[in-house]
């Protein structure tokens, strides 16, 4: 079965092999700010190669191809968000200086205005009698008239110009915080950006150590999760070889984790899962919320918000997820549904105990050429809690 697989798959890999490295191999260009449109092509090409990468046959090499490609995406994300911070800070610079400039002219022009606006009032207090009687003359008051218009219309420019400039300095200063606004979400997204590139370097280190950089192991493993996944459905669909025990209050006894590897299983854990009306549910939505340890999980911790005691003793250790996983996201199961419980491990007891009272059922189901045991109690409102990997 494996040798099959391989032969598919590392044909298939090879295409693929051949595609990346041509994308791999490309000189980044969002290093450059002299070629942005290049940038933006060649993030697109990233991201068509990215998108392509998903849908091929699993192999070890197209997943760290895919991880490669990963990084590199992101790496040149991370290259134009610093690109254009920079962009941004140099604009805002210059329209701060832009704004200080245009301030100054703000208040020298309302000092005219208002200068002008006094000078206005004084000869505004004197009557056209006045104006004729003081004057030299006919040639004489035509002037000191001129004079007037001349000083009103000027009056008018300077008002003019103080609404002109009030209106650039506005415009300006929106201006300014739009880019300000702009620059606060690129330092966002290349915050996500550092995260991402940190979490795609753990991932590749992560999956060349859980398969030894060995194409075999990672078959093996990818096969066995496959082989577990099934199984589980089948359970889920009333395939399990079900016998009733009776009884069971919460908090009771109702088996222990199997020591060691057991039939899909490589090692000591319990596979704790939640069914509701036939549906599988998310098990971190009904167990209460404690203190655990993300032990040898490249999931990101997340947290519990239910009210439902914990099978296990503590002190706990989470090993994967529900769901979208790690290890889904690198072809260990079929997604959706992707990991169908949640892996965890107590390093004080082997014991499990029933998280609320029920009938309790035990099981098997064939899985990866032996018997994978379970316990199940029925709540008896539509829900029941499964427990993988107990006898």
């Amino acid at each position: 079965m494996i040798k099959k697989l391989l032969l598919v798959t590392l044909a298939v890999g090879a295409i693929f092999i051949s595609l990346q490295s041509k994308v791999l191999a490309d000189d980044d260009p969002c290093n450059n700010p002299d070629q942005q449109q290049a940038c933006d092509d060649y993030i697109n090409q990233t991201q068509k190669a990215l998108n392509d990468a998903r849908g091929q046959e699993k192999t070890l090499q197209s997943q760290l191809n895919l991880i490669d490609t990963q990084t590199k995406l992101t790496t040149s994300k991370i290259e134009e968000t610093n690109f254009e911070i920079a962009k941004l800070e140099q604009e805002i610079g210059d329209l701060s200086g832009r704004i200080t400039r245009i301030s100054g002219s703000v208040d020298s022009l309302s000092q005219v205005l208002l200068d002008r606006i006094v000078e206005t009032y004084k000869y505004g207090n004197v009557t056209p009698v006045d104006l004729i009687f003081s004057s030299n003359g006919f040639s004489d008051l035509l002037e000191r008239l001129k004079y007037t218009e001349v000083i009103q219309a000027n009056d008018k420019k300077v008002l003019y110009q103080l609404q002109a400039t009030k209106t650039a300095y506005h415009d300006q200063q929106q201006d300014r915080q739009t880019r300000q606004q702009q620059e606060t979400k690129l330092q966002a997204d290349l915050k996500t950006y550092q995260q991402d590139l940190t979490t795609q370097k753990t991932a590749k280190d992560q999956l060349l150590r859980i398969t030894q950089n060995n194409e075999s192991v990672y078959q093996q493993k990818i096969e066995a999760a496959l082989a577990e996944q099934q199984a589980i459905l089948s359970i889920l669909s009333g395939g399990g070889n079900e016998v009733q025990n009776g009884q069971v209050s919460k908090g009771d006894a109702i088996g222990n984790m199997i020591l060691g590897a057991s039939a899909c299983s490589s090692g000591t854990h319990l596979h704790f899962e939640v069914h509701q009306n036939n549906q599988l549910r998310n098990p971190s939505n009904f167990l209460s919320n404690k203190s655990v340890a993300f032990d040898n999980s490249p999931d990101s911790p997340f947290s519990f918000t239910g009210s439902w005691d914990w099978p296990i003793s503590d002190p706990i250790r989470i090993e994967q997820g529900f769901g979208n996983t790690w290890w889904a996201q690198h072809g260990w199961y079929s997604n959706p549904p992707g990991h169908t419980g949640i892996d965890m491990f107590s390093s004080s007891s082997l014991a499990v105990h029933a998280i609320h009272d029920g009938t309790l059922y035990q099981g098997g189901i064939a899985c990866g050429g032996g018997t994978l045991h379970y316990k199940r109690v029925d709540h008896g409102d539509g829900t029941s809690s499964l427990y993988l990997h107990v006898i």
